[in-house]
């Protein structure tokens, strides 16, 4: 991971339970922020690292692959796990896959599983129809690594007071040099890159998802303006945890960790964990 990224990382020290929170990518660790702080209040250590590349350029972020994210965040819960009885691992849209992969990779030691808004494709009432012709580029270099998809409102947030503080940053950045405040709240760009990799992932996890036996919570909004509820569906539906609970949101869109239900996002998933 890159230097320059090191200070966005959230690291809360609690008792002798963890949680690891994935952020989402071309996000940051500050959308976890709110959850971090709820959870640590509980009694939680709390750790939301940056995601590799992340919190920088665009062409910076571009370099991330699936492989560099998972591995940072193996390593991180294997070093929570050497310090914590119990260690939980939820994550945002690619966050959650990359949860789901972590609990597929250590069976015994994930104590729980927590997907927000967990997402394998974009197909929210929002997304543009026309990205259904992107998988048609993004296999080639050329295109994969100049087309970068500008974020538009709703910006996955049905707040509209948050939704309009963002815009205010968003809609003046440029795609080299972002303001501080534009990297607070992730990048205004999506690269087909990173589309790219979670493609790719998706297809991973897809696979794994049978094998992971971990209880799992699983909250997506109803009107998720990015990825509908067939991703949260699709999870419940395949994985073969034998304790699984599916929480539908009514007053949020994509973003649930910071939109208008996290309190209740917050309030749910402490009440999931506290149960092992």
């Amino acid at each position: 991971m890159e230097p320059s990224s090191e200070k966005y990382k959230i690291f809360l020290k609690g008792g002798k339970n963890a949680i690891l929170l994935v952020h989402g990518i071309t996000g940051t660790p500050s959308e976890m922020r709110y959850l971090a702080k709820y959870f640590n209040k509980a009694g939680y250590t709390v750790l939301c690292n940056t995601l590799p590349h992340h919190c920088s350029s665009l062409e910076e972020l571009k370099k991330a692959t699936w492989q560099e994210i998972t591995a940072l965040c193996s390593e991180d819960f294997k070093a929570l796990k050497k310090e914590h009885e119990k260690v939980f691992v939820a994550g945002l849209s690619m966050g959650a896959l990359v949860s789901m992969h972590l609990a597929a990779q250590f069976p015994d030691d994930v104590a729980g599983i927590i997907a927000f808004a967990p997402t394998f494709f974009y197909d929210g009432w929002a997304v543009h129809k026309g990205q259904v012709l992107l998988p048609l580029a993004w296999h080639i270099p050329y295109f994969r690594n100049r087309i970068d998809i500008r974020e538009n409102p709703p910006y996955g947030l049905k707040d509209e007071s948050l939704r309009n503080t963002i815009h205010a940053f968003y809609s003046k950045a440029g795609k080299s040099n972002p303001n501080e405040k534009v990297i607070m709240f992730g990048s205004p760009f999506f690269p087909l890159a990173s589309l790219y990799q979670l493609h790719k992932f998706s297809k991973v996890v897809k696979k794994e998802l049978p094998q992971v036996k971990t209880p799992i919570l699983i909250i997506h909004a109803k009107e998720d303006d990015m990825t509908s509820l067939k991703n949260a569906e699709y999870v419940f539906r395949n994985i073969g945890s034998p304790d699984k609970s599916f929480t539908v949101l009514e007053d949020s869109y994509h973003m649930i960790v910071i939109d208008k239900e996290k309190e209740r996002v917050a309030s749910e998933t402490l009440k999931f964990i506290s149960r092992f």
